[in-house]
């Protein structure tokens, strides 16, 4: 539901209830019809501090708009407030929300629960959302079977479960030997799921059907135009397009699609820069670097990114490593790369001299916010010993999560340790490894803002 059609129905269970700061909704819903997001949120405080919980809902929901930890840790703090009040509506949102942005097994089995709990009372918007769940994490959930609830949605009528039917075959390596149906499945409901648009341009390059690829990009361009799908369902098939997961990867219509996009859709400018700078015949760099400095200036830190990139590697642009910090530390709120980039600047001593202590601390935030060639960077850290000295236990350690992460060249550096490390070493890496995955853990339970504020040991190492 959009912010105004929740407004809206806060609004009208308080006509219903007889509210008396009525005139506090008006002002809310009337502020985000007009697009003022920020008056909308101070009305909305105001009632959801005094305990409405429709407006806690609304509050909350005006948060999970926004794509950033902090954001979704006030969107949760708002809907958990109105679910002490007897919420449904917030008890489903923050089922959903764990079930598309929990970061930790705990996080996803709580969504899963509240899923679960809406879904026997009779809510069956929860059916899609817990089905995609038990889709993406199959080993958290090997005691459920998805089938049955993918079964159940299609019998209520909902496209999104012929869709959710042909991931199932995708991601239960069946997708061969059910290409005719995923065929069948997805074509009729492109429009309404426009994440079949990949799933049919698979098929069609799996069978080596370039006219049917053509049309469907075609298709998908006349949507577009008609208003049938939005830019980010274009944008995300132009990128899954270009991507190496494609089978017959198509970068010239990915480049087209994204031009048809720009300079609208921001996301669209930094994909697009990108990938250029992967195939840099379909472009001259100072494009790129205009394309992505117009997205960064509209707020889009994923192009912030991509600068950092850029000036850390010198390939289209001249190697800059304090230009590569700048953007990189515009970036590394949102983005444990960008840690893991300015880890790599210090450690390797770009700006003339090594500085072991701020790699030590970039490279550390960014494995311990899910980025394992962070952990293989710490293992080198502590195996070449430059300035944090030498500790074999602790290159262990992170080589192994590193190896566990699927850092393939992790495997070279152990066997290259494997002869100066004793088995006595080696069990007690172990031992430190699984404190640090618990502590890892227990991290990404709590507070991330507050986490990355107030970096401890667990700040470093123990």
């Amino acid at each position: 539901m959009t912010v105004r059609g929740v407004i809206l129905s806060g609004l009208m269970l308080a006509l219903m209830t007889g509210c008396s700061n009525l005139p506090d909704m008006r002002r809310a819903e009337k502020a985000a019809e007009w697009g003022d997001v920020e008056q909308a949120r101070q009305q909305l405080e105001k009632l959801a501090r005094f305990g409405l919980p429709d407006a806690q809902v609304a509050l909350g929901d005006l948060y999970a708009d926004r794509d950033t930890p902090e954001d979704r840790r006030l969107a949760l703090q708002w809907y958990r407030m109105a679910m002490k009040q007897g919420s449904e509506r917030a008890r489903i949102r923050v089922g959903k929300l764990y079930a598309r942005e929990g970061n930790t097994p705990e996080q996803r089995a709580e969504g899963a629960r509240y899923l679960r709990k809406n879904l026997a009372n009779g809510d069956d918007s929860a059916l899609i959302p817990l089905i995609n769940l038990y889709l993406q994490y199959p080993r958290e959930f090997a005691d459920r079977d998805p089938l049955v609830l993918i079964k159940r949605a299609r019998a209520k009528g909902d496209p999104a479960a012929d869709y959710a039917l042909a991931r199932y075959y995708l991601l239960n390596d069946g997708f061969k030997a059910h290409l005719s149906d995923i065929e069948s499945l997805c074509q009729p409901i492109a429009e309404a799921e426009p994440d079949c648009f990949p799933l049919l341009a698979r098929v069609y390059m799996i069978q080596d059907r370039p006219d049917e690829l053509k049309d469907l990009v075609k298709r998908a361009e006349d949507d577009w135009r008609t208003g049938e799908i939005d830019d980010r369902a274009l944008y995300l098939f132009a990128r899954w397009l270009s991507d190496d997961e494609a089978p017959q990867p198509q970068v010239a219509t990915s480049d087209r699609l994204y031009q048809l996009l720009t300079p609208q859709y921001v996301p669209a400018l930094t994909a697009r820069a990108r990938l250029i700078m992967d195939n840099t015949y379909l472009a001259e760099p100072d494009t790129v670097i205009k394309m992505l400095q117009d997205a960064r200036a509209s707020g889009d830190l994923k192009a912030s990114l991509a600068l950092a990139r850029a000036y850390e590697r010198g390939r289209i642009v001249p190697l800059n490593p304090e230009k590569a910090i700048q953007y990189a530390e515009e970036a590394v709120a949102k983005y444990p790369s960008a840690d893991y980039l300015l880890g790599r600047i210090y450690k390797r001593g770009y700006l003339g001299e090594p500085d072991p202590e701020k790699a030590l601390q970039h490279l550390l935030r960014a494995a311990r916010e899910g980025y394992p060639k962070a952990d293989y960077l710490l293992a080198e850290l502590f195996w070449e010993g430059k300035g944090v000295g030498v500790n074999r236990r602790y290159a262990w350690s992170f080589s192994t999560l590193a190896l566990r992460g699927g850092v393939e060249r992790a495997r070279t550096l152990r066997q290259e340790m494997a002869g100066s490390t004793p088995q006595a070493l080696r069990d007690d890496a172990e031992q430190l490894m699984k404190q640090e995955v618990a502590f890892r853990q227990q991290r990404r339970t709590k507070d991330v803002v507050a986490a990355r504020s107030n970096e401890t040991p667990g700040g470093q190492p123990r």
